[in-house]
């Protein structure tokens, strides 16, 4: 089980305490009556949904012996205009550099959307994902 506190602090601004003893503050926009204090709580969903992923990455291409030395991923999230405006579609394009074969690399993030990301895999949204790795760039 996983549990976070959200307490209101004043206008649209809230903040989270989470069981591992951080905290997150969240606002909305000031055209949205926030204060713009801290993230939208959408922004922290791809930011999940990134960092988990990134993290079986990471796991996968050290158990299978590949030399990551960086990873960083650029997450957009694509929703319609009208309420309850959830995402519909999620786009993630690593990029890596080191000693990698990029069909392992490919394997990894296929293994993390269809068994280890639990971020990912809790929204219903479409994952559509590419990588470069060394500058050279690949589609999935």
């Amino acid at each position: 089980m996983m549990n976070v506190t959200v307490k209101w602090q004043d206008n649209m601004t809230f903040n989270a305490q989470t069981a591992s003893g951080h905290q997150v503050i969240m606002d909305a926009a000031q055209e949205a009556g926030g204060n713009n204090n801290g993230a939208r709580p959408t922004e922290l969903l791809l930011c999940g949904v990134g960092a988990c992923s990134s993290m079986d990455i990471v796991e996968i291409m050290a158990e299978k012996n590949q030399k990551l030395t960086s990873l960083k991923v650029e997450v957009r999230g694509d929703r319609p205009s009208e309420y309850p405006m959830p995402f519909t579609d999620l786009y993630l394009h690593y990029i890596a550099e080191g000693d990698i074969d990029p069909e392992i690399f490919a394997q990894a993030l296929k293994d993390s959307f269809s068994l280890y990301c639990a971020a990912g895999l809790s929204l219903s949204a479409n994952k559509h994902y590419t990588f470069e790795i060394n500058g050279v760039s690949y589609d999935n």
